[in-house]
Protein backbone atom coordinates (compact mmCIF):
# COMPACT_ATOMS: atom_id res chain seq x y z
CA UNK A 1 0.00 0.00 0.00
CA UNK A 2 1.31 3.43 -0.98
CA UNK A 3 1.75 5.77 1.99
CA UNK A 4 4.40 8.25 0.81
CA UNK A 5 4.58 10.12 -2.49
CA UNK A 6 7.74 11.88 -3.67
CA UNK A 7 7.51 14.68 -6.25
CA UNK A 8 10.28 16.06 -8.41
CA UNK A 9 10.12 19.86 -8.75
CA UNK A 10 11.39 21.16 -12.11
CA UNK A 11 9.21 20.03 -15.01
CA UNK A 12 6.67 18.46 -12.64
CA UNK A 13 5.54 21.12 -10.16
CA UNK A 14 6.94 24.16 -11.96
CA UNK A 15 7.89 25.00 -15.52
CA UNK A 16 11.57 25.57 -16.17
CA UNK A 17 13.00 27.75 -18.92
CA UNK A 18 16.75 27.30 -19.44
CA UNK A 19 16.41 29.16 -22.74
CA UNK A 20 15.53 32.31 -20.79
CA UNK A 21 18.70 31.96 -18.74
CA UNK A 22 20.85 31.46 -21.83
CA UNK A 23 19.25 34.42 -23.60
CA UNK A 24 19.69 36.77 -20.65
CA UNK A 25 23.35 35.88 -20.29
CA UNK A 26 23.83 36.15 -24.05
CA UNK A 27 22.37 39.65 -24.00
CA UNK A 28 24.44 40.61 -20.96
CA UNK A 29 27.83 39.64 -22.37
CA UNK A 30 27.15 39.91 -26.12
CA UNK A 31 28.01 36.28 -26.83
CA UNK A 32 25.94 34.14 -29.18
CA UNK A 33 23.29 32.14 -27.33
CA UNK A 34 24.43 28.84 -28.88
CA UNK A 35 27.89 29.42 -27.41
CA UNK A 36 26.37 30.20 -24.01
CA UNK A 37 24.40 26.98 -24.12
CA UNK A 38 27.32 24.85 -25.36
CA UNK A 39 29.67 26.23 -22.71
CA UNK A 40 27.37 25.36 -19.77
CA UNK A 41 29.69 23.90 -17.08
CA UNK A 42 27.89 20.66 -16.31
CA UNK A 43 30.66 19.33 -14.09
CA UNK A 44 30.55 22.37 -11.83
CA UNK A 45 26.75 22.30 -11.91
CA UNK A 46 26.85 18.72 -10.65
CA UNK A 47 29.05 19.83 -7.74
CA UNK A 48 26.78 22.80 -7.03
CA UNK A 49 23.76 20.52 -6.81
CA UNK A 50 25.68 18.23 -4.44
CA UNK A 51 26.40 21.12 -2.11
CA UNK A 52 30.16 21.06 -2.69
CA UNK A 53 30.28 24.46 -4.45
CA UNK A 54 29.10 27.67 -2.82
CA UNK A 55 26.89 30.15 -4.67
CA UNK A 56 29.94 32.34 -5.31
CA UNK A 57 32.01 29.41 -6.57
CA UNK A 58 29.19 28.41 -8.92
CA UNK A 59 29.06 31.93 -10.39
CA UNK A 60 32.83 31.98 -10.97
CA UNK A 61 32.76 28.49 -12.50
CA UNK A 62 30.02 29.57 -14.90
CA UNK A 63 31.79 32.78 -15.87
CA UNK A 64 35.12 31.00 -16.40
CA UNK A 65 33.43 28.48 -18.71
CA UNK A 66 32.50 31.27 -21.14
CA UNK A 67 34.87 32.66 -23.80
CA UNK A 68 37.45 34.88 -22.14
CA UNK A 69 37.81 37.67 -21.29
CA UNK A 70 34.23 37.68 -20.00
CA UNK A 71 32.44 40.62 -18.41
CA UNK A 72 29.54 38.71 -16.87
CA UNK A 73 28.44 40.48 -13.70
CA UNK A 74 27.28 38.60 -10.63
CA UNK A 75 24.01 40.56 -10.60
CA UNK A 76 23.26 39.63 -14.22
CA UNK A 77 24.12 35.98 -13.62
CA UNK A 78 21.78 35.65 -10.66
CA UNK A 79 19.00 37.43 -12.54
CA UNK A 80 19.44 34.89 -15.34
CA UNK A 81 19.49 32.05 -12.81
CA UNK A 82 16.26 33.31 -11.26
CA UNK A 83 14.27 33.47 -14.50
CA UNK A 84 15.02 29.82 -15.24
CA UNK A 85 12.12 29.08 -12.89
CA UNK A 86 8.65 29.54 -14.37
CA UNK A 87 5.07 29.22 -13.13
CA UNK A 88 3.56 26.53 -10.96
CA UNK A 89 1.95 23.75 -12.96
CA UNK A 90 -1.55 22.34 -12.48
CA UNK A 91 0.21 19.38 -10.87
CA UNK A 92 0.18 21.36 -7.61
CA UNK A 93 -3.61 20.94 -7.50
CA UNK A 94 -3.12 17.17 -7.67
CA UNK A 95 -0.54 17.40 -4.88
CA UNK A 96 -3.13 19.20 -2.74
CA UNK A 97 -5.62 16.38 -3.29
CA UNK A 98 -3.05 13.71 -2.47
CA UNK A 99 -2.04 15.49 0.72
CA UNK A 100 -5.35 14.50 2.30
CA UNK A 101 -4.38 10.84 2.38
CA UNK A 102 -0.63 10.56 1.83
CA UNK A 103 2.65 11.84 3.18
CA UNK A 104 4.00 14.16 0.47
CA UNK A 105 7.72 14.85 -0.03
CA UNK A 106 9.87 16.73 -2.52
CA UNK A 107 12.81 14.85 -4.06
CA UNK A 108 14.84 17.14 -6.29
CA UNK A 109 18.24 17.72 -7.84
CA UNK A 110 18.52 21.40 -7.03
CA UNK A 111 20.64 24.15 -5.52
CA UNK A 112 20.40 26.42 -2.46
CA UNK A 113 19.91 29.63 -4.45
CA UNK A 114 16.82 28.34 -6.21
CA UNK A 115 15.36 26.81 -3.07
CA UNK A 116 16.05 29.51 -0.51
CA UNK A 117 15.71 32.63 -2.64
CA UNK A 118 12.98 31.55 -5.04
CA UNK A 119 11.08 28.32 -4.49
CA UNK A 120 10.41 28.73 -0.77
CA UNK A 121 9.27 32.33 -1.32
CA UNK A 122 7.44 32.27 -4.66
CA UNK A 123 5.43 29.05 -4.73
CA UNK A 124 2.62 27.35 -2.86
CA UNK A 125 3.76 23.72 -3.00
CA UNK A 126 6.66 23.95 -0.47
CA UNK A 127 4.06 24.89 2.15
CA UNK A 128 2.02 21.77 1.41
CA UNK A 129 4.64 19.04 1.81
CA UNK A 130 5.69 16.99 4.80
CA UNK A 131 9.38 17.03 4.00
CA UNK A 132 12.11 17.66 1.45
CA UNK A 133 15.07 15.77 0.05
CA UNK A 134 17.30 18.18 -1.85
CA UNK A 135 20.48 17.01 -3.54
CA UNK A 136 22.56 19.87 -2.13
CA UNK A 137 21.49 18.90 1.39
CA UNK A 138 22.22 15.18 1.13
CA UNK A 139 25.22 15.18 -1.23
CA UNK A 140 23.73 12.85 -3.82
CA UNK A 141 21.78 13.38 -7.04
CA UNK A 142 19.16 11.38 -8.90
CA UNK A 143 19.49 8.84 -10.44
CA UNK A 144 22.02 7.65 -7.82
CA UNK A 145 20.70 4.83 -5.66
CA UNK A 146 21.80 6.51 -2.44
CA UNK A 147 19.47 9.50 -2.74
CA UNK A 148 16.41 7.23 -2.91
CA UNK A 149 17.61 5.32 0.13
CA UNK A 150 18.11 8.59 2.01
CA UNK A 151 14.65 9.77 0.94
CA UNK A 152 12.99 6.63 2.29
CA UNK A 153 14.96 6.86 5.53
CA UNK A 154 13.96 10.50 6.08
CA UNK A 155 10.32 9.76 5.28
CA UNK A 156 10.36 6.62 7.47
CA UNK A 157 8.95 4.66 4.54
CA UNK A 158 9.55 1.24 3.00
CA UNK A 159 10.10 0.92 -0.77
CA UNK A 160 6.78 -0.79 -1.41
CA UNK A 161 5.03 2.09 0.38
CA UNK A 162 6.50 4.78 -1.90
CA UNK A 163 5.52 6.37 -5.19
CA UNK A 164 7.87 8.69 -7.08
CA UNK A 165 6.85 11.17 -9.80
CA UNK A 166 9.54 12.61 -12.09
CA UNK A 167 9.73 13.90 -15.67
CA UNK A 168 13.03 12.11 -16.43
CA UNK A 169 12.68 8.41 -17.22
CA UNK A 170 16.18 7.57 -15.94
CA UNK A 171 15.21 8.86 -12.50
CA UNK A 172 12.06 6.73 -12.51
CA UNK A 173 14.00 3.65 -13.59
CA UNK A 174 16.53 4.18 -10.79
CA UNK A 175 13.74 4.50 -8.22
CA UNK A 176 12.15 1.29 -9.45
CA UNK A 177 15.47 -0.53 -9.03
CA UNK A 178 15.25 0.07 -5.28
CA UNK A 179 11.61 -1.03 -5.17
CA UNK A 180 9.83 2.33 -5.41
CA UNK A 181 6.88 2.55 -7.78
CA UNK A 182 7.39 5.27 -10.36
CA UNK A 183 5.30 7.40 -12.69
CA UNK A 184 7.04 9.09 -15.61
CA UNK A 185 5.45 12.54 -15.66
CA UNK A 186 4.46 13.97 -19.05
CA UNK A 187 1.55 16.26 -18.20
CA UNK A 188 -0.78 17.04 -15.31
CA UNK A 189 -3.65 15.33 -17.13
CA UNK A 190 -1.58 12.22 -17.82
CA UNK A 191 -0.48 12.10 -14.16
CA UNK A 192 -4.05 12.42 -12.89
CA UNK A 193 -5.23 9.65 -15.20
CA UNK A 194 -2.40 7.39 -14.09
CA UNK A 195 -3.13 8.05 -10.41
CA UNK A 196 -6.80 7.26 -11.02
CA UNK A 197 -5.86 4.06 -12.87
CA UNK A 198 -3.74 2.72 -10.01
CA UNK A 199 -6.20 3.79 -7.31
CA UNK A 200 -4.13 6.54 -5.70
CA UNK A 201 -6.78 9.12 -6.61
CA UNK A 202 -10.51 8.61 -6.89
CA UNK A 203 -13.14 10.49 -8.86
CA UNK A 204 -14.89 11.95 -5.85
Amino acid sequence: MIKTIFFDIGGVLIDIHPERTYQYISDSVDIDISTIENRFPWGSHDKYERGTLSDEEWFYAYREALPQPCCLKSSDFWKAWKILLGEEKKTVQILELLKRNYSIWLLSNTNPKHIQDEIEKRYLFPKLVDGTVYSFDVGYRKPEKKIYEIAMHLASAKPQECLFIDDLIENIQAAELVGIKGIHFKSSRQLKNELLRIGILDNT
